[in-house]
């Protein structure tokens, strides 16, 4: 573990083998970057075409994250003088650090596309009246269920109290993607753990954690303008490619990727001396 981390840190240390990280040779399209990039950036009115640079512009390595407590408590005291008070104390973590093992600022360069247009049209239809089988015919296309869901109401009569009107919005389709247009720019905190072995539990569990406590020591927005943000840092894990040839592999370097993609991470295989 020791030499896979050491000999990775000697080799990122030089810019153009942390470019080559970020963006491999044989990934012309650029899907490590904008894979990073979703990560952080939730795709919701943008969707990122193309990534036309990823610029460095800070690099460190084994950085500390801890989470850190936080105690709440209240006290009163009642007739015949009444009082209250609430108070939030945040103290640092008393258990042990989980490290980052590298920590990369980046400016990244892209090209989107917007996925929704402008509102083009808004109607509202009275259904106060309406039975719960008219309304099913009325509006088929609905899934009424999980309308009555995301309402937070227990059945149609209540749906029918708390939302007497149904409004539909029309959206104009969206423009065209223009690839001459002017890319826009994300700063984009990469963090990169150096993994030894294709243990997926213990990867997962390191990588969740580390996420967790950077999400709680760096607060965020929650939305920018072309969505949500989902966590403070991309996570890159990377791998000996080595080990993918080992008999004791769990799957393949597709299989592995997909498993982290799934829990918003990215992987990558390094070859190492």
């Amino acid at each position: 573990m020791k030499a896979f981390a050491d000999e990775l840190m000697l080799r990122y240390s030089q810019p153009e083998q942390v470019a080559g990280l970020l963006v491999p040779q044989g990934d012309p399209d650029r899907h490590r970057a904008r894979s990073l990039l979703a990560a952080v950036y939730e795709p919701s009115l943008l969707e990122v075409r193309f990534v036309d640079s990823v610029q460095v512009t800070g690099t460190s390595f084994q950085v500390p994250v801890s989470s850190p407590m936080t105690v709440r408590g209240s006290w009163e005291k009642l007739l015949p003088d009444v009082a209250q008070a609430r108070a939030t104390l945040e103290i640092p973590a008393v258990a042990p650090p989980q490290w980052i093992d590298l920590a990369l600022d980046t400016v990244v360069t892209a090209r989107a596309v917007l996925t929704t247009g402008a509102l083009d049209a808004l109607g509202s239809q009275d259904i106060s009246g309406l039975s719960e089988q008219e309304f099913v015919e009325k509006f088929d296309f609905l899934d009424l269920a999980e309308l009555m869901r995301r309402a937070e109401v227990a059945d149609f009569e209540e749906l029918q109290v708390q939302f007497p009107r149904l409004y539909r919005m029309h959206y104009a389709d969206p423009p065209p993607f223009d690839p001459g247009a002017p890319g826009r720019t994300y700063r984009l905190r990469v963090s990169v753990l150096f993994l030894p072995d294709l243990d997926l539990g213990a990867a997962l569990r390191r990588l969740v954690q580390c996420r967790s406590a950077l999400d709680d020591m760096r607060p965020r927005a929650e939305e920018y303008d072309g969505g949500a943000l989902l966590a403070a840092s991309a996570w890159l894990a990377v791998f000996p490619a080595a080990a993918l040839a080992s008999e004791a592999a769990p799957g393949t370097e597709q299989q592995v990727s997909d498993l982290l993609a799934a829990e918003g991470f990215v992987a990558a295989f390094e070859d190492v001396a």
